[in-house]
């Protein structure tokens, strides 16, 4: 029989053990480009404020890494603060501390913002680089930011991610049609080599950590990638089916820069008071079709109003989007919007649904003015496809991102030891 005192250090024991579970769920949470409130709208990440660029720099020289976005409402215009996070190769909180990877303070305010000029919704601009002049990062990794009010530190707004790498590795690498899959008919294999003499790896297959992304998409991405066989010091990655990517298709395209005048694929803008509201034209399914070649940029988005006398940021307003999708009959799975815009997130807001009288889905998305790719996606079980509406052509000129990691032994960092954009069919 148990006894009272052994029954009360038994059930400690037990909450003890619930919350160091809870703890390390936490520690665990993986970092993302997103918003976490409504009202943060409008995410940037970029180098050199170029918005065409990945959210990655080079940690020699003077690059930085640009940050933007908005804060909607009446009360948008208030104390923010961020800090930086460091994190491992698979975007989770690492173990390093504050003063290893960091050179100045944590936990500062952002002093570069704007409120929004004559828009129809009330908005103000926030703007971060890194490095500035009151901080430095010193290894190169991924990291994270978060936001917050400088009176509720714990109550993050949004994150926003990036990474600086240190190029200690040689990345050659190719995009061919000719798939261990099939050839010039639905798939891209990616192929690589590394060479790693400038760096002292004790076992390749363990210190090294390869991640592969399509159009910088994070839901497709690959990882846990081994090299195929080694010779001298090259890493030999080929025929490798974790490579092989869904072509796809390119994006569709539509322009939001004017409401005096129907911009790229829109068919209509109009003010609904107390808001501007604009209609894309119809889509249809493009699977099945003859390919056609497009100059997209990728699944990117660029702010601009053409109305605009200074900077667009400021002077660029919020509409409420609404995308239409024509078909005759719906799908069984879920089928979502997908861009940058949606900084890869698969839920309610991008979600389509189904009008069953007009046989279409539709979709509302409150978007700033611009320009912007989107394609529609179509979730199968955990993959999210776009073979069913958009189609799969080899010809699609995507965009792929080769990351290296490295993990010296008794380190606690992954640093970025290479990184390597390449694009083609």
């Amino acid at each position: 029989m148990v006894s009272i005192e052994e029954y009360i250090m038994m059930k400690t024991i037990y909450i003890f053990i619930l919350l160091l579970l809870f703890q390390l769920q936490l520690n665990a949470q993986t970092y993302r480009t997103q918003s976490l409130v409504k009202e943060a709208q409008t995410i940037q990440v970029n180098a050199m404020g170029n918005w065409a660029s990945l959210p990655a720099i080079d940690l020699s020289g003077d690059n930085y890494v640009r940050i933007n976005f908005d804060l909607l409402g009446q009360e948008s215009l208030r104390p923010l603060r961020y800090r930086i996070i460091s994190c491992d190769a698979d975007w989770q909180k690492s173990r390093l501390l504050d003063i290893e990877y960091l050179e100045g303070f944590n936990d500062l305010p952002i002093e570069d913002y704007a409120q929004s000029v004559n828009t129809t919704i009330d908005y103000t601009n926030y703007n971060l680089e890194i490095p500035n002049d009151r901080q430095r990062i010193k290894l190169s990794g991924n990291y994270a930011i978060e936001v917050y009010d400088e009176d509720e530190p714990q109550k993050i707004l949004l994150t926003a991610c990036f990474s600086l790498f240190d190029s200690k590795v040689k990345i050659d690498g190719s995009v061919s049609s000719n798939t261990d899959i099939d050839v010039n008919k639905e798939h891209q294999q990616v192929s690589f080599t590394i060479n790693t003499n400038n760096l002292q790896i004790r076992d390749p297959f363990s210190d090294l950590k390869i991640v592969v992304r399509q159009n910088n998409r994070i839901d497709n991405q690959r990882t846990q990638i081994k090299p195929t066989y080694i010779q001298g010091t090259n890493l030999i990655y080929e025929h490798n089916r974790d490579l092989i990517f869904e072509a796809g298709n390119e994006y569709r395209r539509f322009e939001t820069v004017s409401y005096r005048y129907n911009g790229l694929h829109v068919e209509s803008t109009e003010f609904v008071r107390p808001y501007y509201n604009s209609y894309i034209a119809p889509d249809k399914e493009r699977s099945g079709k003859r390919y056609v070649y497009d100059q997209d940029q990728n699944g990117r988005f660029l702010i601009r109003n053409a109305e605009a006398r200074g900077d667009s940021d400021t002077e660029a307003d919020y509409f409420t989007t609404y995308f239409n999708l024509m078909m005759d009959e719906p799908i069984l799975e879920p089928v979502y919007l997908n861009g940058s815009f949606t900084n890869n997130t698969f839920d309610n807001s991008y979600k389509m649904k189904y009008d069953i009288e007009n046989k279409k889905y539709i979709a509302a998305v409150l978007l700033k003015q611009g320009a912007y790719n989107y394609q529609y996606l179509v979730k199968r079980g955990d993959v999210y496809t776009p073979a069913l509406i958009e189609g799969n052509y080899f010809e699609t000129q995507n965009e792929y991102t080769i990351y290296v990691y490295y993990r010296a032994v008794g380190s606690f960092a992954d640093q970025l030891v290479g990184l390597l954009l390449i694009s083609g069919k």
